[in-house]
């Protein structure tokens, strides 16, 4: 998967640019705050709808307009997929074939892009929340089905956490809530079981490449029912479980046992990240991370994701840059942003562009 072409209007910076892709790693260079980064995140917007870094779309905005556009061309298995987003005060609408998507989910995944961004390192210190969005967005880029069951599960919590702030309780009503909920969770927690068990299975290896050989990295899902294969073994603890805190639930008026309580921990050496880790190793394990993701996409859709880069360099010493260009699969698109122009040796198309206050500049390719 390659994305061709790239069309910005009115999006942070850039009033207007278009530019034209080729396979290969391209370099975005410049001072702090030219857009370097805007470029990235405007390529990731177009793959699943949101920015990394902001959460309200109205910032995206450039200033003194109510609104921006964004359009895509992506050839994957020589097949070409127009994407658009036009964003305005009234809300979000997409376009995948020229033609109006009602829904995020059902545009999600024509265009998979994976972002490295400094502030990822904050994943190990975060609530659960963010490390199950984590997991749920790439989750649901490669699976429509996974983001169904997704949507219907908080549907239908939603309608019992509503249901259980009433004074009088039927529980009867509740076991009917709750036997859709099990169902539902059986199909969400066996897709992150699998899912995180190949993930780390890659960034494993990517990881000892850039660290130590001795440290073990691994993720633990933390869950209210331990996972087990067994689906009807694993409806009936679930199910065990809910009635056993039915009483406190009533007390409280809500939910207090399902998937959405469910964490990942990061551990190095069977000790979480977030306390054990130096800075680096933890930049080390977030990179290996994507690089995972990337191979994980590619084992199950059998096509590689775009790769977005955002300030990688700034605190890799020379040989972990060089071990980073050297694994990078050669069919992987790759977006990079630098503060400096860094000569680049791979055996990758290597295309320069220069950023002064959102105007880019192409400069050179290199072939080394």
């Amino acid at each position: 998967m390659i994305i061709e072409n790239l069309q910005l209007s009115h999006f942070r910076n850039y009033e207007r640019l278009q530019m034209d892709f080729t396979p290969g790693i391209h370099l975005f260079y410049g001072h702090n705050g030219q857009g370097k980064t805007n470029i990235l995140e405007a390529l990731y917007y177009l793959s699943c709808a949101k920015s990394h870094r902001v959460r309200h779309d109205e910032y995206l905005m450039q200033k003194n307009f109510d609104y921006f556009s964004l359009k895509g061309q992506i050839v994957n298995d020589n097949k070409t997929v127009s994407l658009m987003c036009n964003v305005d005060t009234k809300g979000k609408h997409l376009f995948l074939f020229n033609t109006p998507v009602s829904k995020v989910s059902e545009y999600i995944g024509f265009f998979n892009a994976i972002m490295f961004y400094p502030d990822d390192l904050l994943l190990f210190s975060q609530a659960p929340k963010k490390r199950r969005q984590f997991i749920d967005l790439e989750l649901g880029k490669l699976s429509s089905g996974y983001t169904h069951a997704l949507v219907d599960y908080y549907k239908i919590l939603k309608e019992k956490n509503k249901y259980l702030k009433n004074h009088k309780i039927d529980d009867l009503f509740l076991d009917t809530l709750d036997e859709q909920l099990i169902d539902l969770q059986v199909k969400i927690m066996k897709q992150r079981h699998h899912f995180i068990e190949m993930l780390m299975q890659h960034t494993k290896k990517y990881f000892q490449l850039f660290e130590n050989k001795d440290l073990e990295i691994s993720c633990v899902y933390e869950s209210d029912v331990v996972y087990i294969e067994d689906e009807t073994l694993l409806k009936q603890k679930m199910t065990e479980k809910m009635r056993k805190h039915r009483e406190k639930e009533k007390l409280f008026h809500t939910s207090l046992v399902g998937i959405h309580k469910d964490d990942f921990t990061f551990m190095i050496n069977q000790q979480k990240v977030e306390t054990f880790a130096s800075q680096g190793q933890k930049r080390m394990y977030i990179l290996s991370l994507k690089l995972g993701m990337i191979n994980s996409i590619y084992q199950i859709k059998k096509e590689y994701p775009v790769l977005l880069l955002d300030d990688v360099f700034s605190e890799l010493d020379e040989q972990k840059r060089e071990i980073l260009l050297n694994i990078l699969p050669v069919d992987v698109q790759v977006f990079i942003t630098a503060t400096e122009c860094i000569q680049l040796k791979k055996n990758h198309n290597i295309t320069y562009y220069e950023v002064i206050q959102g105007t880019v500049n192409k400069r050179r390719i290199s072939d080394e």
